[in-house]
């Protein structure tokens, strides 16, 4: 018997229906929703003041200024592909399927907040130390959760991705 091969397409439909259907158990969804809420933007914010009180004061402002210079170009970046691509979001493309929240806007691709967490967590591993190459386990979820929560095809997720860690090594290598 002939297979018949699978679509990119398709793939990202089935992950989505497939974790919609744990988002609809309370645990997954507690999960998916504090993973999601943790790449808010909030601890972006304070770690340029955790990295100030841990180190000199001099680490601190080469830390915001990469930091800062890296998700101002990141975010220039996420904005145009998404507002390019105008991908339709998950509950838009797939009858039937409604998200477990509202996305802040219409379209999908790349994620967001996958891109911020890569980003988050690439320009750590550059600038403090290598031991937060764990942080892309956090990061990962986030991207999952996004999926989960009915508002990004797992594509959207893997494009989030590279955009952060691909504009967090070429900002450190550039400024370092």
């Amino acid at each position: 018997m002939k297979s018949l091969p699978v679509t990119l397409k398709a793939f990202d439909v089935s992950l989505v229906l497939h974790m919609a259907q744990r988002a609809a158990r309370p645990a997954s969804r507690q999960r998916y929703l504090w993973l999601s809420k943790s790449a808010d933007g909030w601890l972006y914010l304070i770690s340029p003041l955790l990295v100030a009180l841990a180190n000199t004061a001099a680490a601190a402002v080469q830390y915001f200024t990469v930091c800062g210079t890296a998700f101002a170009v990141e975010r220039s970046l996420y904005w145009t592909i998404k507002n390019t691509t105008r991908r339709l979001r998950p509950p838009q493309a797939i009858p039937g399927l409604r998200s477990v929240v509202v996305a802040s806007d219409r379209f999908s691709l790349p994620s967001g907040h996958t891109s911020g967490a890569f980003l988050f967590i690439t320009l750590l591993s550059q600038l403090l130390s290598p031991l937060w190459l764990l942080g892309y386990f956090w990061a990962a979820g986030v991207g999952a959760s996004r999926v989960g929560l009915g508002v990004h095809f797992p594509t959207d997720v893997c494009a989030g991705a590279a955009l952060g860690t691909s504009v967090g090594l070429l900002i450190s290598g550039a400024m370092l």
